[in-house]
């Protein structure tokens, strides 16, 4: 009988493993190496105004979303701590791989996986670990990279670039000054 209700604990865990849900946001965020295909980002907002955030990861992965429509977004675009120290871009710092981060990598068995923004970025207020500081030339002093000001900083950056290299995409693209298209109003 012990036996029995073992087993039927180690699958019940495995059926709420296969069937997680990907979401961006406090302590239950986790490490993977598997490709979501939505997250949903800011589900905790601070905000009385703007609330969560569908992001699709498939497409922004899979798709030509790069600033001038030629190519797939490379994974570093986004998680940028997962390249050589060498390849860093300033202001970025942190490196945690030896290898650039790619979709084959990610399927070897000796890749590790893949860490949430949530890892470093924490949310305003949360004081449980030290946030990252970045000094940008056209900013008076310091930035803490919370996860809003991260996530902010990296989509409407790149969603601006797209629409100066490509005009026909302002007003089907959120840019930096359209809240709305990309987050639901608070509740």
């Amino acid at each position: 009988m012990k036996l029995f209700v073992v087993l039927l604990a180690c699958v019940a865990c495995l059926v709420v493993v296969k069937g997680k849900t990907f979401t961006i946001h406090g302590p239950l965020a986790e490490e993977s190496k598997t490709q979501p295909k939505e997250v949903v980002l800011a589900k905790d907002s601070q905000s009385d105004k703007y609330g969560e955030v569908a992001f699709s990861h498939e497409n922004h992965a899979t798709k030509k979303y790069s600033p001038d429509g030629a190519a797939v977004l490379a994974c570093v675009e986004c998680h940028h701590t997962d390249q050589p120290a060498a390849a860093l871009k300033a202001p970025l710092k942190t490196s945690e791989r030896e290898a650039v981060l790619t979709a084959a990598l990610l399927q070897t068995a000796e890749a590790k996986p893949v860490k949430t923004c949530r890892t470093c970025h924490l949310q305003a207020g949360d004081d449980s670990a030290p946030l990252p500081v970045v000094t940008y030339p056209d900013k008076p002093g310091p930035t803490k990279l919370t996860n809003e000001v991260a996530y902010h900083n990296n989509c409407n950056l790149c969603h601006d670039k797209a629409i100066a290299a490509r005009p026909a995409l302002k007003g089907k693209v959120p840019g930096a000054n359209d809240c709305l298209p990309c987050h639901k109003p608070a509740s």
